[in-house]
């Protein structure tokens, strides 16, 4: 399918030149010259990290290049597009979009688009990118848009001239959600797993037989708009509707999916490795490169279940399911005689820290029980834990990224060694065992990804999508030591392996670092602050000699958008 591009396609964007201009092309940079009205010309140049796409001008001659620029004082973003006689072969080898991708194709039948931006995200950028790239871009594809109400169910909308999310006369439609609570997202989320959301050869209800179509997902968010998605679908999804898939515009705080995703693309621009990223192109560039030329992958999920008496921290309701499951996915024991699997689910994933709403919620209603959530990113209790719980505050918020350094610092001082026990799993193998047995600890980290933050590769031997989960550990060894390791961590993950000696000369301490298939942690703590636990950023408290046990999940939840290159 071509690209139609819309009548004033030249328009949509200020910045478009009043006529074409002819290119150069050297150095991985653009270059063309313009008139001032002194007659003197002035040589522009664009990046090639700047580039999103080109489009071919129908019935003309010459491209229009789409480009992304970012905080230069004024703006937070400027798109702009250059009218271009001719191209070099090497850009339009990497950027020509010569059809709109089969995920974007909403017709409100077979394919359902959505954009949801998540208004608090990080420090709040997430409107703006909407408004000033993501809009205009979409629009010049022939995409437009159409705002769900607050109260509108997104599978209830009439299709009528394309209105739910279909072709009629003015081309494809996708539907914006903007957040207004903390519980927007999964909220949207649980409808996804209903049947006949669309329909084919007609309108309304006197049509051929009801249908689920495929839909994609943009999520202008940070790692919580994945989780929501993923904790907020119906545990009765039926077998008949399509996977969703997600695509993932990093305007969170850490963005831990996005940059572990899109790491090879890093090191490409770099110059570590091969591949297709532009040098020095920006997270949020090769975030739309991935919307619009990526493609679909399963995204690897774990499950993080609960002891009885847990429950979500700054959360504003309870959510239950009536799905109960009896089974209790149990195919055998776990140390201290806990079931592998829990027994009934709690539907919804009630989160204080995804989008970064606050939920405090009334102070007189009880906490919201929880006995699992799913995750993608992280399960860890000591303190990386405490540091996610303690940094999500209004005063460290504003601060974006820094909070974590700020909030560290204080736990620091403290230098809490946490008691509890850890039993792992081995991949292949149906036997736990006990990790430094009769020693507190300082951090037990689970992860299925390389990177919490785009340079802190707490897992170096993890690649995207390979779907293994490895725990990080290490034991009671001191505020100062314990730093030591965090910044090791931003130096491609050298914290691995690091040991210090006690004055004997032997081994006293080490970083742990293994593959695991099941991970328990049994929590002895007496204070509160002390038996938070962290998944994908949601707080878990559990009580005292409570645990939580993390193991990989099988099958397909979720798929998600990754750049070129990846797969």
């Amino acid at each position: 399918m071509a690209v139609h591009m819309p009548v004033n396609a030249t328009t949509v964007l200020e910045a478009t030149p009043p006529r074409q201009a002819h290119v150069d092309y050297r150095d991985g940079e653009l270059f063309w010259a313009t008139q001032n009205g002194d007659s003197k010309g002035h040589l522009n140049r664009l990046k090639r990290e700047q580039i999103v796409f080109i489009l071919k001008r129908p019935e003309s001659d010459g491209y229009l290049v789409y480009s992304l620029s970012e905080a230069d004082g004024k703006t937070l973003f400027e798109v702009s597009v250059l009218l271009a006689a001719q191209l070099p072969e090497e850009p339009l080898a990497e950027f020509l979009l010569d059809e709109i991708p089969l995920h974007l194709r909403s017709d409100g039948r077979h394919q359902i688009l959505d954009v949801i931006v998540s208004t608090r995200s990080g420090i709040g950028q997430a409107p703006a990118f909407y408004e000033g790239v993501l809009h205009p871009l979409l629009k010049a594809l022939g995409l437009r848009e159409q705002r769900l109400g607050l109260t509108e169910p997104a599978d209830q909308i009439a299709d009528e001239e394309g209105v739910n999310g279909g072709t009629g006369e003015y081309g494809y439609r996708y539907r914006l959600t903007v957040t207004s609570s903390a519980t927007t997202v999964r909220d949207f989320a649980r409808g996804l797993g209903k049947t006949g959301a669309g329909h084919v050869n007609g309108h309304g209800s006197n049509c051929s037989k009801p249908v689920s179509p495929n839909r994609t997902i943009v999520l202008l968010s940070g790692d919580g708009g994945v989780i929501d998605i993923l904790n907020g679908i119906d545990r009765s999804i039926s077998t008949e509707v399509p996977v969703p898939t997600v695509a993932v515009l990093p305007l969170g705080t850490g963005n831990a999916l996005f940059h572990s995703l899109h790491k090879p693309l890093y090191e490409t621009a770099s110059g570590n490795s091969e591949g297709a990223a532009s040098p020095g192109a920006s997270s949020l560039v090769l975030g739309l490169r991935t919307l619009f030329r990526g493609t679909v992958a399963p995204l690897p999920t774990f499950r993080a279940t609960f002891s009885p008496g847990s429950h979500l921290v700054s959360s504003p309701e309870l959510v239950t399911d009536s799905d109960v499951d009896t089974n209790g996915n149990t195919d055998g024991k776990l140390p201290n005689g806990h079931a592998n699997g829990t027994n009934g689910h709690t539907n919804g994933h009630t989160n204080g820290h995804t989008n970064g709403h606050s939920t405090n919620g009334n102070p007189h209603k009880s906490p919201p029980l929880v006995d699992h959530l799913l995750g993608t990113i992280v399960a860890s209790y000591g303190f990386h834990a405490s540091l996610v719980y303690e940094s999500d505050t209004p005063s460290y918020r504003v601060h974006g990224d820094k909070r974590f350094g700020m909030a560290a610092a204080e736990l620091l001082k403290l230098s809490h060694a946490y008691n509890a026990t850890v039993h792992v799993r081995p991949p292949h193998s149906s036997k736990f065992t006990r990790l430094r047995a009769g020693k507190r600890f300082n951090y037990v980290l689970a992860t299925m990804v390389s990177n919490l933050e785009k340079t802190f590769t707490i897992s170096p031997a993890s690649k995207p999508l390979d779907g293994k989960l490895r725990l990080v550990h290490f034991g009671d060894v001191g505020g100062e030591r314990t730093m030591e390791v965090m910044m090791a961590a931003y130096k491609e993950g050298s914290h691995v392996g690091m040991a210090w000696k006690g004055e004997d000369g032997e081994e006293e301490e080490k970083v742990g670092y293994e593959e695991v298939e099941e991970v328990r942690v049994t929590i002895d703590e007496e204070e509160a602050r002390w038996r938070k636990v962290c998944i994908d950023g949601t707080i878990v408290e559990v009580e005292k000699g409570g645990w939580m046990g993390v193991r990989r999940e099988e099958g397909e939840r979720l798929r998600v958008l990754v750049g070129r290159g990846i797969l």
